[in-house]
């Protein structure tokens, strides 16, 4: 069947991944705190991003949501968002789908943001 994409986010792909650092917040719905963990951001849109992380979260068994810290330029975001699917690439590495949870005018805010990166050719729209 075919699916139509009109009302899905642009995608943007970053030319060189950004380092990056998630928090795990919330685990089945209980309130949890942990140390922050590397990761690269591989793409992002307004309503969500692709990371990768050599930590297995078991997201397929565990309703995780994070806060993802990641530099856009000189301004460090913190996005809150849910782990929506997980996919092991090799031995040591694990991709992550990441929904974001934000209001609107947070939303606003990160596509300012993603224009002005696409404005100096550091991502570009997949």
């Amino acid at each position: 069947m075919y699916h139509n994409k009109r009302n899905d986010a642009f995608r943007y792909n970053l030319n060189t991944p950004i380092v990056c650092y998630f928090e795990v917040t919330n685990i089945n719905g209980n309130s949890t705190s942990s140390t922050p963990v590397k990761a690269t951001l591989m793409d992002i849109s307004n309503s969500g991003c692709k990371i990768v992380t050599p930590l297995n979260l078991n997201a397929a068994s565990n309703k995780l949501q994070i806060i993802l810290h990641v530099q856009l330029q000189e301004e460090l975001l913190k996005l809150n968002g849910s782990i929506r699917w997980q996919l092991q690439s090799t031995s040591a590495l694990y991709h992550y789908g990441v929904k974001f949870m934000m209001n609107e005018s947070e939303r606003r805010h990160l596509i300012a943001g993603l224009r002005t990166l696409t404005a100096l050719r550091k991502i570009t729209v997949n």
